[in-house]
């Protein structure tokens, strides 16, 4: 869906880039037109020119109108002339600049295309019929690539909406997956609701665009659906696990991809990545591949920093929780080893909204 909208926004910038050139040359006609009106100012010859001009125009209703002026004099036709363009071609500046307005629109809105936009895109198609005054011809061009345009914003709401029945469908699996991961150890307590929150404001604070940031905090809600395949005993142990046990534990990355690798969905493909991940570490000592660096994707650099803040913040069995201040220190102190510099640098600068969070979701 990211790769679609890039397209999108890339022929819009195109499409709003002529709508600006064109809309200069309307401007240019509109000061002409200015010009005209003030024709007095002209020398008889000039005057003389410009209406052998306008004689061959095809501007309709200037045409007609100096067929029936052919006795009033040359300055008093330009003159009209002038109102009569300056006026047409303003109503076209007028409908370029809803145009302008509604591609701005596509380029800044998440969601490119909307049944009020193919909407706003069909009244403007019957507008343009007023620049027959102008142009038949133009006025008939003029909306017909106007009514394409609202014919394909249609469509595009359309899949549009399809897309997001789609993203709801896959979200409600999502946060299905992670209520029962979470409720198959009562000591995670809202550990999953907090890390989601954690990695969303993460995101955003790395530059991502509110639908991909929601994207990752959806995804991290699966970081640990692996847990599934631990024995119980294991996960809900009242003391630190043994060296057998822990290399268990280790095994819930890989069981997270395995059991995700089918499901399709971008949301879906992205929750794989960050089960598979959310345990490797920029210097290579992590699990469960030894990934190092880019090597390891954004969102998993991310949910590793929202889940190690979390578990050093949360109460569990064998430990009591760390003290906030503590627990940052340590994640500045991984920066560059244990976490990615720019999402610890994320985290220090979006710490109060973090804290914040954990405030309001903590466990009772």
């Amino acid at each position: 869906m990211e790769e679609t909208k890039r397209h999108i926004v890339k022929i819009s910038k195109l499409i709003r880039g002529t709508i600006i050139f064109m809309k200069v040359l309307t401007i240019l006609m509109i000061v002409f037109g200015g010009i005209l009106i003030f024709a007095p100012i002209f020398t008889p010859q000039v005057e003389e020119t410009l209406g052998k001009a306008f004689e061959d125009t095809d501007t309709f209703l200037i045409s007609i109108v100096l067929t029936t002026m052919e006795d009033v004099p040359v300055r008093h036709q330009l003159i009209v002339s002038g109102v009569i363009l300056a006026a047409s071609m303003g109503i076209l500046l007028y409908f370029l600049n809803k145009l302008q307005k509604l591609f701005d629109r596509m380029i800044r809105d998440e969601t490119p295309f909307s049944r009020e936009m193919a909407e706003s895109l069909r009244k403007t198609s019957l507008a343009m019929l007023i620049l027959i005054v102008y142009s038949p011809v133009t006025a008939i061009v003029a909306m017909l690539l106007t009514r394409l345009m609202y014919y394909l914003f249609e469509y595009g709401a359309y899949l549009q909406e399809r897309a997001n029945e789609t993203s709801r469908i896959q979200e409600e699996m999502i946060l299905s997956f992670a209520e029962i991961t979470e409720n198959k150890s009562e000591q995670t307590g809202k550990h999953v609701r907090r890390v989601a929150e954690y990695s969303r404001i993460l995101a955003e604070e790395m530059g991502l665009g509110k639908s991909e940031a929601e994207r990752v905090r959806l995804a991290s809600t699966m970081h640990d659906i692996g847990k599934l395949l631990i024995p119980a005993e294991i996960l809900e142990k009242p003391a630190r696990l043994t060296d057998e046990e822990f290399k268990e534990i280790k095994k819930h990355p890989g069981f997270g991809g395995e059991m995700l690798k089918n499901v399709d969905g971008d949301v879906m493909h992205m929750a794989r990545t960050v089960a598979l991940e959310h345990h490797e570490r920029p210097d290579g000592r992590g699990y469960p591949e030894g990934k190092k660096q880019e090597e390891i994707s954004l969102e998993g650099r991310i949910v590793a920093v929202a889940d190690v803040y979390d578990a050093l913040t949360s109460r569990r069995s064998y430990k009591e929780a760390w003290d906030e201040s503590k627990a940052y220190e340590e994640i500045v102190r991984g920066k560059g080893s244990q976490f990615d510099t720019r999402v610890v640098e994320a985290f220090e600068r979006a710490y109060p909204k973090i804290n914040a969070v954990r405030l309001e979701l903590q466990d009772v």
